[in-house]
């Protein structure tokens, strides 16, 4: 039988509480708690306490920082979802670097929207039971290391100069999008195709950073799009003013995302789109369904796979993007990987078209940007068959 998370609220309002309790989706655990220290003596009287809702704001002697740090000494394996009061994104990688993903803005989103949210949470708690069935798996199946190679057809350059693609790059939180985009569009000059980058990862945005790019000047608005474009070398931009295409509410503007992409098609071969894997930001399902095709990036181990999965259902059931448009890459692949062919039974619905193994040569690229170090020969690949 399915075990049902436990769950406390801290936000100063008992409406988000109340809501949960009447869908019956966790147990919670008494009413809203208006202050830190309740909390505190909560978690430390019930070991059992799997999610905690808190508001940046609640009373209480702690800087919120710290206050996060008292709550994991008190429960280091606590799920925590965090309203903030405003945008702040210092405060967010505080958050991400302590295992934080979710994270909303006050007023930002609607009850519904957040209550979705914390229902996907919750598809994640049979973990150990799924996990102990991918082992299963892998027991039943006689498991060869020589797997067959993927072997890519021969594409004449000059036809598929002709194919203009939007891709947008996806995958769990951790599964190296950023780098794979930088990696696959490098790939793309080998191939001499014009390949636009735009950085959609909001929350985590370091396609800049990789490429060594200042930040552009906000306080200058262009009517142009293409005012806004970088441009590394003859075939690789780079789109920086992701900004311009929130308005003054923060809200995408999702006309201004179609006409981008449009026109910029007629001009790039590629226009990979680097995305975030949150599924309360509206733009992230903008982008996957307007563009043409999609790479799912998977880390092949158990508890990622688990999460990918999950990710997953979420955009082919509850977005309803086609399925179609999904490819899965192995990504970070090493000895310990989970075979192929196991990957392959699990999501049979998905083509597979690459994998590409870990090596210790990206550390040094995302901390000196220095790209000489790498095979593209595995990205090459994965182009000419996208």
């Amino acid at each position: 039988m399915k075990k049902i998370k436990k769950i406390i609220t801290a936000i100063s309002t008992n409406k988000l509480n109340k809501k949960i309790r009447e869908r019956k989706i966790y147990e919670v655990i008494g009413n809203d708690i208006p202050y830190q220290d309740g909390v505190l003596d909560i978690l430390k009287g019930n070991s059992e306490i799997n999610i905690l809702i808190l508001s940046e704001t609640i009373p209480g002697e702690y800087e919120i920082k710290n206050f996060i740090i008292e709550i994991k000494k008190t429960n280091p394996y606590i799920e925590l979802i965090v309203f903030i009061k405003e945008e702040n994104q210092e405060l967010k990688n505080f958050f991400i670097r302590n295992g934080i993903n979710k994270i909303y803005i006050d007023g930002e989103n609607t009850l519904e929207e957040i209550l979705n949210d914390i229902y996907f949470i919750n598809n994640e708690t049979n973990l150990n039971l799924e996990i102990e069935k991918l082992r299963e798996i892998i027991k039943e199946k006689t498991i060869e290391n020589n797997s067959k190679k993927l072997v890519s057809k021969n594409i004449k350059k000059e036809n598929y100069l002709k194919i203009s693609k939007s891709i947008a790059i996806t995958g769990y939180f951790g599964s190296g999008k950023s780098l794979f985009t930088v990696l696959f569009a490098k790939a793309a000059n080998k191939l001499n195709l014009k390949t636009l980058i735009i950085d959609f990862d909001i929350l985590n945005n370091s396609i800049s950073t990789l490429f060594n790019i200042s930040k552009y000047n906000k306080s200058k608005f262009y009517d142009n799009l293409e005012q806004y474009i970088v441009k590394i070398n003859n075939n690789i931009s780079i789109f920086t003013g992701i900004d311009i295409l929130f308005n003054e509410e923060n809200k995408i503007n999702f006309d201004k995302i179609k006409e981008m992409i449009n026109k910029f098609k007629e001009k790039y071969n590629l226009i990979l789109f680097d995305t975030s894997s949150e599924i309360n930001l509206k733009y992230v399902k903008t982008s996957l369904v307007n563009v043409q095709k999609i790479i799912f990036l998977i880390e092949p181990n158990l508890i990622e796979l688990k999460k990918s999965k999950e990710l997953l259902e979420v955009y082919l059931e509850d977005w309803e993007i086609p399925r179609y448009k999904f490819n899965i890459v192995l990504n970070k692949v090493n000895v310990n990987s989970i075979d192929t062919e196991i990957i392959s039974n699990i999501f049979s619905q998905i083509k597979i078209i690459g994998k590409i193994n870990f090596s210790k040569n990206y550390t040094a690229l995302a901390n000196n940007t220095n790209f000489k170090f790498i095979n593209l020969k595995d990205y090459e690949k994965i182009i000419r068959k996208i």
